[in-house]
């Protein structure tokens, strides 16, 4: 770690499919869900956590999504006084998850595309960086900016490099960033590659993260996005709880030894 004194864990809580695409849905039941899942993180030692919207989308994020983000987090503020809370949404939007997290005082979002151009499954995207944080100055919010470079789940368009594309989403404000290789000898590429750019800014690693590799993790950047290896093994078919109290405390316990 080099730019954080402890290590960044964030646990993420990836929510049901809801409105236009599970309409049947009701949103007590998703506000529960929020509730069990965001606890089992809360009790057992991590207390940074965003809630990942999943609903599909080809254009920007939908009116509901913005109103329920707000409203579970205005809810899970109050719940969880301690939380530092943050938001991510499927949609390629620059607007939606600043907008849900300034309206219910959380601390953070996650944007998949800030800087230069992917292909992902819906489409060519283009970085939204400079209008997410224009956005945000206009609102005269707080909220932190973590930008992923080279978002695993689609492919860079061009020959940019990774220093470049870090050096670009750098320049339009991300307060952080997130790095996730298709492989983890690719991770810890970009991350030796982010590494030698000395940005002074937290670098975080999205995912295939575990109890087994943590220390690893924390060895080339400052923390971690963790989740689905926290999950329970056999879920309540008829439950809303989704991960495992007794995973998460021994996470969290063995990077508090790190």
């Amino acid at each position: 770690m080099k730019n954080v004194e402890r290590p960044i864990i964030i646990g993420a809580v990836h929510l049901p499919y809801y409105g236009r695409n599970n309409p049947s849905l009701p949103i007590s039941s998703i506000e529960e869900y929020a509730l069990q899942n965001v606890q089992a993180f809360y009790d057992n030692g991590i207390r940074t956590l965003y809630i990942q919207d999943e609903d599909l989308v080809c254009g920007p994020a939908y009116p509901e999504t913005i109103a329920l983000l707000a409203s579970l987090g205005k809810m899970l503020k109050l719940s969880f006084p301690e939380l530092c809370l943050g938001f991510i949404v499927q949609a390629h939007d620059p607007y939606a998850s600043i907008a849900a997290a300034h309206a219910c005082s959380a601390d953070f979002v996650r944007i998949k595309v800030f800087a230069g151009t992917m292909y992902k499954a819906e489409g060519i995207r283009t970085g939204v960086g400079a209008e997410a944080v224009n956005y945000r100055t206009m609102l005269g919010s707080n909220v932190k900016i973590l930008a992923d470079v080279y978002d695993r789940e689609g492919m860079p368009a061009g020959n940019a490099p990774l220093s470049m594309a870090l050096g670009w989403a750098d320049r339009f404000g991300a307060d952080g960033f997130v790095l996730t290789g298709h492989d983890w000898k690719e991770t810890l590429e970009y991350l030796d590659i982010a590494d030698r750019e000395s940005l002074g800014k937290p670098i975080l690693v999205g995912g295939s993260v575990k109890e087994n590799n943590i220390y690893e993790v924390l060895d080339h950047c400052d923390g971690a996005v963790v989740s689905s290896s926290l999950m329970l093994d056999h879920p309540a078919a008829d439950s809303p709880l989704k991960w495992d109290a007794q995973k998460i405390r021994s996470f969290a316990d063995k990077v508090e030894k790190y």
